[in-house]
């Protein structure tokens, strides 16, 4: 995976005086047992800011779905940048300074609320907004290399309005991300946890569960215990396939046929979801723009093996199949032999670096009021 180049970590921001970033988290906080990849790169996002001068504070879900109020919060503090969750509808975009057909004010004619929009910054560390299933978003008929041009077609992104106000950042370059004209490739890092070797070729594999049809999960635990492979198992917890898997695979942890970790703190229990396995296992159907799961096996020396058309999960990948069958037979056949891949280079210090960067930029063209 290649990275663009990055600014020196020692360029000051221009210009200088602290910055503040409200950054959105769930409900659930920091404290929950469901503690996955978007919580750890807020947590370690946040802590890179601070540490580049940026006052970065947190607000839950229930706090963001009134706009007004955070609105007003955002002129009340001088916030210079607010980052959404990808499910919040402040994320949704929207055309600020619109009214209702009827010709009534709408919440989008405050000022504050066009200065809230403003400063939005978008991450799409998924592609719900775009695709429903989670797939990878089709080619733009508008914005694809080569397209006819604006005749050709309605742009793909069209309905979360590409055009800004907010400013949007990307994971890295693919072709559905070229819609936006606002847009910053700043990749994730991993290096929250040491990099190591803590695989054993013998070991159990390392099989998430979650991100494919409970069908496809069977036919996971089906084959690798009927090789007579140990297993260990966790869950995308988030997902309606996550909670299903969970049920099926019961049978097979109260026989012991496999080893479940239903929840775990990855800050403090990484070595017992990654030590000693052979390889990590994931096959998943929805397009990722980043894998932490993935990409933290590789930071700990443990190959990677998943299905071919899932996004950026696929850069991970010792092993790759286009059916999960097909997965299966490779991980018996060579999951103890594989090497993993090159570990991600970026790290923490670095992505916040940039972030802090962005967020800096607007102050060189401030907007009226603010």
């Amino acid at each position: 995976m290649s990275e663009p180049p990055a600014a020196s970590l020692d360029a000051p921001l221009d210009p200088p005086g602290p910055l503040r970033a409200l950054l959105e988290i769930y409900d659930e906080g920091f404290t929950c047992d469901t503690w996955g990849g978007v919580e750890t790169a807020l947590w370690h996002l946040a802590e890179g800011l601070r540490e580049h001068g940026v006052e970065a504070e947190f607000y839950r879900s229930t706090e963001g779905a009134d706009l007004g109020a955070l609105a007003e919060r955002v002129v009340r503090e001088r916030v210079d940048a607010v980052f959404p969750l990808v499910e919040s509808p402040l994320f949704a975009g929207g055309a600020a300074g619109t009214s209702r057909a009827d010709g009534a004010a709408t919440g989008e004619d405050r000022p504050e609320v066009r200065e809230l929009r403003r400063r939005v910054v978008r991450i799409w560390h998924d592609v719900s907004r775009l695709s429903p299933g989670l797939a990878t978003p089709p080619p733009c008929p508008v914005h694809t290399p080569g397209a006819a041009g604006p005749s050709g077609g309605v742009c793909t992104a069209a309905g979360v309005f590409p055009d800004g106000p907010a400013r949007e950042v990307f994971l890295r370059d693919l072709p559905w991300t070229r819609c936006f004209g606002s847009r910053t490739y700043i990749p994730w890092a991993v290096d929250h946890l040491p990099p190591a070797d803590l695989r054993d070729p013998f070991g159990p594999v390392l099989l998430q569960l979650g991100k494919t049809s409970v069908g496809q999960a069977r036919v996971c635990l089906e084959r690798l215990t009927g090789a007579g492979l140990p297993v260990r198992v966790v869950f995308a917890t988030w997902s309606k396939e996550g909670r299903a898997a969970r049920e099926l695979v019961a049978p097979y942890a109260a026989s012991g046929a496999v080893e479940v970790l239903d929840s775990y703190d990855i800050r403090t229990e990484w070595k017992r979801v990654y030590a000693g396995a052979r390889l990590f296992v994931l096959p998943s159907v929805f397009h990722e723009t980043f894998n932490f799961a993935a990409a933290e096996a590789l930071q700990l020396g443990l190959p990677v093996a998943t299905l071919g058309d899932c996004g950026a999960l696929a850069d991970f990948a010792s092993l790759r199949a286009e059916t999960v069958a097909e997965l299966m037979d490779a991980v018996v056949a060579r999951g103890g032999s594989v090497r993993p891949a090159r570990r991600p280079w970026t790290g923490w210090r670095e992505v916040a670096h940039r972030y802090a960067t962005l967020i800096a930029a607007p102050r060189r063209a401030p907007a009226l009021g603010v």
